[in-house]
């Protein structure tokens, strides 16, 4: 192996390394996006099974208000670039149960373009170790 083509190769791993680690810092925001939607959807459940309608509203760091649901059967959803819809509790879990499908769906391509990744440094160290050894 010429000296250009063993640098090219260690690049190439610190490359696919970089991109590894930020597809792992990917699944991270991922899997903390699914653990939110569903803490909403507990949350929206629990509303919908009230019986009483007072809540603690948070009014800043660490400070908490009473305040009177007016109605617990409908909430107000992001829909997308900060555009909001009124839906029942109902719609709003299965938009974000949606949401979750998605989102697994992209973690799962990032998880296999990882494993490639990661199957091509394994290729290109047993290369650089059949140079070393020979």
């Amino acid at each position: 192996m010429k000296e250009d083509e063993y640098r090219r190769n260690v690049y190439l791993l610190q490359l696919y390394q970089e991109q590894i680690e930020s597809i792992y810092s990917q699944v991270e925001m991922i899997e903390k996006l699914i653990d939110e939607y569903n803490r909403a959807i507990e949350t929206m459940k629990e509303i919908a099974e009230m019986e009483s309608k007072e809540v603690l509203m948070p009014l800043g760091i660490n400070v908490f208000g009473y305040a009177e649901l007016k109605d617990t059967s409908k909430v107000i959803v992001n829909i997308g670039r900060s555009v909001y819809m009124e839906k029942t509790i109902n719609n709003a879990i299965d938009f974000f149960n949606k949401k979750i499908e998605e989102l697994k769906k992209s973690e799962e391509k990032l998880a296999k373009t990882a494993e490639e990744l990661r199957m091509k440094m394994e290729e290109i160290a047993n290369k650089l170790k059949d140079v070393q050894v020979s």
